[in-house]
């Protein structure tokens, strides 16, 4: 009974809730802080995420053009990236953004490498699939070692050089290449490269190794698709500008 008449007794004022009120805009802005940061933060971390999202896709350059490099190597990108220029003066603008873009697509296929980097032969394989799916490269550079390595898959993808596809069953791919000195385009052709494991001698020789064979367009990825077809014809006037020489000229 004694503890009931200490609480009967007891003022409010003697029993606290332990809540404290912020009273000044300081305490409040504090409190608002508090309780709210983690949403403020997690809404900052989407918000940056969605923009960057959005810059990548809007800033992206789209290529005019793919070409296909097939070797039994992986071409260092410096060599890449001079490839590339070189293509780029004599390619179009084909999407009309100003600029003439030409993108290669490695793919490194070696018995060397299946040993060695399985991994890399399997993204390879895919990146060729998927290109061969798409009909984005209709012009493919390689070296003999990759192609000898993959011509078992080539039924009917290439054409003769005098544009006539190969049928299925062809295997003469020496009437479906062009060679390195054939190809003007790439006569005056200096890299600029410096490497320890390899002299430029070196590496102008892989260059020159270098064969060419176009796409056939006899085939379901082209047949009647308009855009596609195109795309295809766009590329054979770029092949004969490599093939003289004759650097595009806008207009």
């Amino acid at each position: 009974m004694a503890r009931e008449r200490y609480l009967l007794d007891a003022g409010e004022d003697t029993i606290h809730s332990n809540i404290i009120v912020p009273t000044t805009k300081k305490e409040k802005r504090e409190n608002w802080w508090y309780y709210n940061r983690v949403k403020l933060i997690v809404g900052a971390l989407v918000a940056a995420t969605v923009i960057y999202f959005i810059y990548t896709i809007v800033s992206q350059v789209k290529p005019d053009y793919t070409v296909a490099l097939m070797t039994s190597y992986v071409m260092p990108s410096e060599l890449s990236s001079q490839l590339e220029d070189r293509l780029a003066q004599y390619a179009d603008d084909r999407n009309g953004d100003g600029k003439v873009v030409v993108s290669l697509v490695n793919y490194a296929f070696s018995d060397q490498i299946a040993n060695s980097d399985p991994n890399q032969m399997q993204a390879s394989f895919v990146k060729f699939s998927a290109d061969a799916s798409s009909g984005d490269s209709v012009i493919f550079l390689h070296n003999e070692e990759a192609f000898d390595f993959m011509k078992n898959d080539f039924q009917g993808l290439f054409c003769y050089n005098d544009g006539t596809p190969m049928p299925d069953a062809a295997t003469d791919f020496e009437n479906a290449m062009i060679s390195w000195e054939e190809l003007d385009a790439f006569q005056d052709f200096e890299l600029k490269f410096e490497s320890e494991v390899a002299s430029p001698e070196a590496m102008k020789k892989l260059f020159e190794e270098l064969r060419l064979s176009v796409r056939s367009s006899d085939t379901s990825v082209f047949q009647g698709k308009e855009e596609k077809i195109e795309y295809y014809n766009a590329n054979l006037e770029f092949l004969e500008r490599i093939k003289t020489g004759q650097k595009w000229v806008e207009g």
